[in-house]
């Protein structure tokens, strides 16, 4: 079976100290970056920054990360005997501490197991929690977005209804009985408004078979999707695919992060577009970073996700660690080592509208 791109099942032994993740979102927020804005800086506001920043080094994989008063709360692709790793911290830099409950012991009943990816947190106005999750549908066979609730960011998560939130594809990016994967589900709010940005479409160099990133709106609750989704952008000159996108806003610009290539080779980047309207169109306006641009220190830099926490502006992804022997993967028995992705984070700086590394 191959699986998706992005959200692949992580395989890995978790350690004690573990990453700053990147893809959650709070909705008691400020309309800036659909993200908590405390007054004054954090602590970690202070700390020179000195490049991307090695948090976890073993599988933690497309996270997320909330913060809740002076708590972080990371969040990953499903490890062995967990679905929902969880990890806690008082800095973005960590130490991190993994939880050792699993937050989300149930899967929806649409869904089958060890196959959940690419975690999103977002805190509701109620003070509750809801968690977006893709995870592999039994009856589309490939990956579909689902939602869970918590009354704790720590969960455990309830799915909520029968079946996934998103397991279908608009006519714009849909090829007749063609089932592209629906994956890597991030949530958006501001002014009161929800919203979900997600990837549907295939992976490959094939001009025919492209992928797209969409925009839902959603219900006030974040539970029901109200309306069509929009096609907000699609791949054109990206290697392999478009994937993983993380929505903010920085002045009066949205800025789309998005990931590009295969995740388990070191052409894996990250890439972003700007539209002056949340709804588009967006300009895809350059490469933020790649294993070249970050000197090797980093191999595959992508499934990206950013954090303003105060005035300080936080990005946190991935990078390999550990390429598999096979990286073509031809068969289940020729993977004598899994891909190990780590976890980085590093302080992000602005220049108008463009985002970069400091």
């Amino acid at each position: 079976m191959k699986l998706p791109s992005r959200r692949s099942a992580a395989v890995g032994t978790a350690l004690a100290v573990v990453v700053a993740g990147g893809g959650a979102a709070a909705w008691a927020t400020s309309s800036e970056s659909g993200r908590p804005a405390p007054a004054g800086l954090s602590a970690d506001a202070s700390a020179a920054a000195s490049g991307p920043k090695l948090v976890i080094p073993t599988t933690f994989a497309d996270p997320g990360v909330l913060k809740v008063g002076r708590t972080y709360y990371a969040y990953s692709t499903n490890t062995k005997g967990r679905t929902l790793p969880v990890a806690t911290a008082a800095s973005m830099r960590g130490p991190w501490s993994i939880q050792p409950a699993d937050a989300l012991p149930k899967l929806g009943a649409w869904a089958s197991g060890g196959l959940t990816w690419g975690p999103d947190v977002a805190r509701r106005a109620d003070g509750s929690y809801v968690l977006y999750y893709t995870a592999h549908s039994k009856a589309r066979g490939t990956g579909c977005v689902g939602a869970a609730v918590a009354k704790s960011p720590l969960g455990p998560f309830s799915p909520v209804g029968t079946g996934p939130l998103v397991c279908d594809a608009p006519k714009e990016a849909s090829w007749g009985r063609l089932r592209g994967e629906i994956i890597g589900a991030a949530a958006y709010g501001e002014s009161g408004r929800r919203y979900l940005v997600y990837k549907v479409g295939y992976n490959g160099a094939n001009p025919w078979k492209p992928s797209f990133l969409l925009l839902q709106k959603l219900s006030a609750d974040g539970l029901h999707r109200v309306g069509a989704p929009r096609v907000i952008l699609k791949q054109t000159n990206e290697p392999y695919t478009t994937e993983a996108p993380y929505l903010v806003k920085h002045g009066g610009s949205y800025v789309l992060f998005y990931s590009s290539g295969l995740y388990s080779r070191s052409k894996y980047e990250t890439r972003y577009a700007v539209s002056s309207k949340l709804g588009g169109p967006y300009k895809k306006a350059g490469t933020l970073m790649t294993t070249q641009s970050l000197r090797g220190k980093v191999n595959g830099p992508g499934s990206a996700s950013v954090l303003r926490d105060g005035n300080t502006w936080w990005i946190v992804f991935h990078g390999a660690l550990d390429y598999p022997a096979h990286p073509t993967w031809p068969s289940k028995a020729e993977r004598p080592n899994p891909l190990v992705r780590g976890m980085y984070v590093a302080e992000l700086g602005w220049s108008g509208s463009r985002p970069h590394l400091r």
